[in-house]
């Protein structure tokens, strides 16, 4: 009884949810920066954490290298307003539904989304201002059955490549539900999902953040960092190669499922990696801290197009093409005459 009632609410919140208001992909690494020697990776990058030259935490310069979302979606400057049922109005747009492949119908082909402004500052349009409208088209996906937690199966994992519209950059997406067979264990719990790859050689991919519902049962995004961090209450170290998200998803609470979490890249080709996609179980009712990761979709640097070298013909090679056009035009003149 107990876990039908959290679903319930689950769902109340999921449906009075979808049409609030919203945000717009985030940046990661605002106040965040290679030093002064101009390199990653070294002692004197910086990973400030704070409210920005404006000092109003929550406005476009915070220095940050976790942003967090909010319990209400009208001031959750990470989800992206996606089809609802109601049709165009004056101030709002007409709305398309999402369309899912008839293979596996999880496997959204396409979602329409809008950006929209969520601040209340002044000098910045009205909170719910429709700012930009895109369209995240499915590239490529993979779902890992049976991912695993100890050695133990827990649910299944879904992994997207999409293109957005609004500036032709590749959006990498995920989505988790858990305990959806008998097989798998009913008690698990996921505080964290990572994707990983965000650095290769000397390239380093931006990340901006977003997330979406899909489903009535699907749980928001709490927070996500340019970090690999493992717990609750630490405070991330800024880890270029990683994204976390922070949520907890646990089916025994009525959260089966993730929402669908969103990293636009400035990448322009993919990969698939071995430990792109990382989750993690902090032990918030008692359960083991667990951690695992599956191969999955990661950006890539395309490999350099390679034209292969002609050999340049020598002067006596150049002679002999002369005389060959000259022996047919003598052929043909005579053709001609005859």
């Amino acid at each position: 009884m107990m876990k039908l009632r959290y679903r319930s609410l689950a769902v109340l919140f999921a449906a009075t949810a979808l049409p609030a208001h919203a945000g717009d992909f985030t940046s990661l690494l605002y106040g965040t920066g290679p030093g002064a020697d101009l390199k990653w990776g070294t002692a004197d990058d910086t990973n400030a954490v704070g409210a920005g030259p404006d000092r109003v935490l929550g406005t476009a310069d915070d220095t940050t290298a976790k942003v967090s979302g909010a319990g209400n979606v009208q001031g959750d400057k990470l989800y992206l307003k996606v089809p609802d049922a109601r049709a165009a109005t004056a101030t709002t747009p007409a709305y398309k539904p999402i369309l899912y492949s008839s293979e596996n119908g999880k496997i959204p082909l396409a979602i329409d989304y809008f950006a929209t402004e969520w601040r209340t500052q002044a000098g910045v349009p009205a909170r719910g201002t429709h700012t930009a409208q895109g369209t995240l088209t499915l590239v490529d996906s993979h779902v890992t059955f049976g991912a695993s937690l100890g050695g133990v199966a827990i649910g299944d994992v879904y992994d997207f490549v999409f293109r957005d519209s609004r500036d032709n950059t590749l959006v990498f997406g995920t989505r988790v539900e858990l305990g959806q067979k008998p097989t798998y264990d009913q008690d698990a719990e996921l505080n964290y999902l990572y994707r990983y790859g965000f650095v290769e050689g000397s390239t380093v991919f931006k990340t901006d953040i977003a997330w979406t519902f899909l489903g009535n049962t699907d749980l928001r995004l709490y927070n996500a960092a340019r970090a690999d961090l493992r717990s609750l209450i630490g405070t991330p170290t800024l880890n270029l190669n990683a994204v976390s998200f922070q949520s907890d998803i646990n089916l025994s609470e009525g959260n089966p499922f993730s929402g669908l979490y969103l990293i636009k890249t400035d990448a322009t080709a993919y990969k698939t990696m071995a430990g792109a996609i990382g989750y993690f179980q902090a032990g918030e009712e008692g359960q083991a801290l667990l951690y695992n990761t599956i191969a999955g979709f990661a950006p890539t640097v395309p490999p350099p197009v390679v034209v292969p070298n002609l050999p340049v013909p020598e002067p006596s090679e150049y002679a002999l093409f002369l005389a060959g056009l000259g022996l047919i035009g003598v052929a043909a003149r005579r053709r001609l005459r005859a």
